[in-house]
C-alpha cells in the first residue's frame, strides 16, 4: 500500500518524544515539494515545547490535538516575487510531502488549517512574532498515535470525467 494510502488524520498522541533525526527526515520531505519555478517560498517553526503546544491548542476549536501532540511543524509562507500567485499550491505541496514523510516514521499528524483566517494568523504571530512578509499557513500537530485508525478510502469513480465535462 502507497504511502498515500495509508496517510490519516491522528488528533490523540501518545506522551513519546518525536526524535531528532525523525524531525530532520520530515522536514527534508516538507523541502523536497515542488514549487514554481524553484522558488521555495517556504519556512518552517518547529515546536516541542509542551507550554508552547498547550498554547497553540487554544487557537481555535479545531486545534485541540496539540494538546496531545509531542510536536508541531508551522509552514511558513514566505513572500516572492519570483511566482507570487503561486506560493500557496507551493507551500500546499510541502505541508502534503511533511504529512506523508509523517507516515513513513510510522507517526500520525493532523494538518491544522490557518491560512487564509486571520485571526488564526494573528494569533500564531503574536506567539511567534513573525515579520509581516510572513503568514503561517497551517500547524502540523505530529506524534506517536495513541490509538491505530482505520483509513477512509475516499476514492469515488462518479468525480472523474474523461475528455470532456460531465457524464
Amino acid at each position: 500500500m502507497s504511502l498515500m494510502m495509508k496517510r490519516k488524520s491522528i488528533r490523540e498522541f501518545k506522551d513519546i518524544k518525536v526524535t531528532e533525526e525523525e524531525i530532520r527526515q520530515i522536514l527534508h520531505s516538507g523541502m523536497q515539494a515542488p514549487s514554481a519555478v524553484n522558488q521555495q517560498p517556504w519556512d518552517y517553526i518547529v515546536v516541542d515545547d509542551r507550554e508552547l503546544l498547550d498554547k497553540l491548542s487554544t487557537m481555535s476549536q479545531g486545534s485541540w490535538p496539540l494538546k496531545t501532540a509531542t510536536l508541531a511543524i508551522i509552514p511558513v509562507l514566505r513572500e516572492t516575487d519570483i511566482a507570487p500567485k503561486m506560493t500557496v499550491q507551493d507551500i500546499a505541496a510541502s505541508t502534503e510531502n511533511i504529512l506523508l514523510e509523517v507516515v513513513n516514521q510510522n507517526l500520525g499528524a493532523v494538518w491544522i488549517g490557518v491560512y487564509p483566517l486571520e485571526e488564526r494568523i494573528d494569533y500564531i504571530n503574536s506567539i511567534f512574532e513573525l515579520p509581516k512578509e510572513n503568514l503561517p499557513f497551517a500547524i502540523l500537530a505530529i506524534g506517536h498515535p495513541l490509538n491505530d485508525k482505520e483509513v477512509i478510502v475516499r476514492f469515488d469513480e462518479t468525480r472523474i470525467f474523461r475528455n470532456k465535462w460531465g457524464k
